[in-house]
């Protein structure tokens, strides 16, 4: 925590990368919640850190959730000091503001895994030019 507290600045420039974990999988059977939270920011660290910090000038937060709702530690950090600059900015009390970013990163998540169990719902989309609007050939017949 401290270390992440260090590294923003404001949030000028965070970059984020988002990846959700399924704590009851196989593969994470045996292994501690916070053991699992901290091999895979540690993993999205190695990955893009020093670009974001050396390349981009900013400063890099792996947002780490898992399926039944939990953050890790930094992406906990950032959601509470996101807060804590929206409440400011919006005059709105700190614990309904941290509520709120809370609950919408969860019915965002549940949305996200409805869509990958059930798949895409949505009508398919028609774009203008894919319709035939030779209306004389419509008229004639």
């Amino acid at each position: 925590k401290q270390w992440y507290q260090r590294r923003v600045r404001g949030l000028d420039r965070t970059f984020l990368d988002v990846r959700v974990l399924h704590p009851n999988s196989p593969s994470n059977a045996k292994k501690p919640l916070a053991g699992m939270y901290k091999n895979h920011e540690n993993e999205k660290k190695s990955k893009y850190l020093q670009r974001v910090v050396q390349v981009e000038k900013g400063n890099f937060c792996p947002f780490v959730m898992s399926t039944t709702g939990g953050l890790a530690p930094e992406a906990s950090c950032f959601v509470q000091r996101l807060s804590s600059k929206l409440s400011q900015k919006l005059s709105q009390s700190y614990p309904n503001v941290l509520g709120f970013v809370r609950r919408k990163l969860r019915f965002e998540l549940l949305k996200t895994t409805l869509m990958a169990v059930r798949g895409y719902r949505k009508s398919k989309t028609v774009f203008i030019s894919e319709l035939d609007l030779n209306l004389i050939n419509f008229f004639v017949n």
